[in-house]
Order: structure tokens, then C-alpha cells, then sequence
């Protein structure tokens, strides 16, 4: 086998993945299709209890070195399509937040999955994949071309529009919010 995880995606939320099976002994392979981290500003920092995991990891100090500065008291939080001021708490305002780009984020938590022993490949998009009771394999396009890696599991980690869960015949129940969200620099 190839890795025992295969995630597909190098987001957030896959390469978080990756340090969490690694720091478990757990091989894990990273595959992002776009061929480097993107340029498109999209999350802009994290509040809440992502806080005290970073904490609890060890990492904290870290994300805030890569970040704008140590973790402050949030004065607005964006909540179901409305800003809710926080600013009339005074010094009782328990939510806490990090002003840390996604792309810094990503690049961080890459930078970690390596450390520990993972694998990040960008540039290899997963065109399909198939499993039986012991192996998943996976079609990959690399830059190279195509070529197969097999694991015991596929994780898919590739957004809201995932292709991964689409291919595999799970359905997506869910809505959407009807607001538009812009985000200039």
C-alpha cells in the first residue's frame, strides 16, 4: 500500500487531518489538485474552540507567529448573514479570534504534515477511484500522468462541491445560505 489514509484535499481541514493520523502513527497522503497554494483570499483567521485545539496541540504560539499577532477579544463575529457586535462587552467578551489568512494557514499546516512524517502532493487530482473489503485504489492525473495509489481508506477533504463524496454515491442533504459574500483586499 501506498499510505494507509489518502485525503483528498489540501484545505484546511485535510492537512489538519494529516497532522492528526500522523501524530497517531497513522501514514497519511495528501492530494491536492491545484498545483500550488491559491492566490484567492477566502477565511481570513478562526475563533472558538479551533483555539484551543491549536492550545491543546502545541501549536498555538506557532499559528500566531505565522498569523497577525496573538489571539484578542473578537469585536464582531459574522453569525447566519449578520454581524453581531461584541464591542458593548467590555472586557467580558469570551470569544476569541486569530487573524490568520487561509493561505498562511495552509501553508502552515503543510509545513507540519511534513514534519511528521506526511506527504503533501499538489498538482495530483484523484479522476477516480474503487474499493474492496482491503484496499482502496485511487486514479490519480500527477503531473507526470496518470498512476494508482492504494490505502485503506480515502478521506474526502475537497470541499462543499466534493467530487470525492459525489463518486461515491453520497448525497449532500444540506442548503446553502442565499447571501453573497465578498471578500476585497
Amino acid at each position: 500500500m501506498d499510505a494507509e489514509v489518502v485525503i483528498v484535499g489540501a484545505g484546511p481541514a485535510g492537512l489538519m487531518l494529516a497532522c492528526e493520523l500522523r501524530l497517531g502513527g497513522v501514514g497519511a497522503l495528501v492530494l491536492e489538485r491545484q498545483p500550488r497554494l491559491g492566490d484567492v483570499p477566502k477565511a481570513n483567521g478562526f475563533s472558538g474552540q479551533i483555539l484551543d485545539v491549536m492550545r491543546y496541540r502545541g501549536l498555538l504560539e506557532r499559528v500566531e507567529a505565522v498569523g497577525n499577532g496573538p489571539v484578542h477579544p473578537a469585536p464582531v463575529i459574522p453569525f447566519g448573514g449578520l454581524h453581531l457586535d461584541l464591542a458593548p462587552l467590555d472586557g467580558n467578551n469570551p470569544l476569541r479570534a486569530l487573524a490568520l489568512p487561509q493561505r498562511r494557514l495552509e501553508q502552515f499546516l503543510g509545513e507540519r504534515a511534513g514534519e511528521l512524517g506526511g506527504e503533501v502532493r499538489r498538482g495530483h487530482e484523484v479522476t477516480g477511484f474503487g474499493q474492496d473489503d482491503a484496499v482502496v485504489t485511487a486514479d490519480v492525473l500527477g503531473p507526470d500522468g496518470p498512476y494508482r495509489v492504494t490505502s485503506r481508506y480515502l478521506v474526502g477533504c475537497d470541499g462543499g462541491r466534493s467530487r470525492v463524496r459525489d463518486r461515491a454515491g453520497i448525497a449532500f442533504p444540506g442548503v446553502t445560505y442565499p447571501e453573497v459574500n465578498r471578500l476585497a483586499q
